[in-house]
């Protein structure tokens, strides 16, 4: 059995509620099938971007989060972006954010420049470097870690249900 679903004590339940594949009511447990989905689910985006930061982390130094700031700087914009254009595209709040920014600063990767009320983040050419040195390892990594372990058919599948539930 699943440890993440046997930790929960309705995971076992023989009188959780079934589900025709419609949903049932909000009121009722969930069932062991519910659970073992459930769990599944949080377990596949924490277990494949752990793996994927920890393979750009022994690379390149860079955490995931580091590359998803630095590769958005490059990606939406020309290396430069509002800081809170930046903060929604990562679904962070204003404090990680800050936070996030403050130590990539220290570390020479983005600059900070405030005009008004408003802040733009830079990335440097420090940043710039790591970022060409960590494509690559992020590209075999989703590949290795997600991509290579499903068929055509299954990356499609997901992709279609992803793309529905994060609406």
């Amino acid at each position: 059995m699943d440890p993440i679903a046997s930790s929960d004590p309705h995971s076992s339940d023989p009188n959780s509620s079934s589900n025709d594949g419609n949903g049932s009511s909000g009121s009722e447990p969930l069932s062991s099938d519910e659970l073992a989905l459930w769990h599944a689910c949080k377990a596949l985006g924490t277990v494949v971007t752990q793996q994927v930061g920890a393979a750009l982390t022994a690379a390149t130094g860079l955490s995931g989060t580091d590359y998803g700031v630095i590769s958005r700087l490059a990606d939406l914009g020309p290396g430069r972006l509002g800081q809170q254009a930046l903060t929604d595209s990562m679904g962070l709040s204003k404090g990680a954010m800050s936070h996030q920014l403050t130590r990539m600063t220290h570390r020479g990767l983005v600059l900070r420049e405030k005009s008004g009320s408003a802040s733009t983040v830079i990335l440097t050419d420090h940043g710039h470097t790591l970022l060409q040195q960590a494509r690559p390892v992020h590209a075999e990594a989703v590949r290795s870690q997600l991509l290579d372990r499903l068929t055509a058919d299954e990356r499609a599948t997901l992709l279609r249900i992803a793309t529905r539930l994060a609406r």
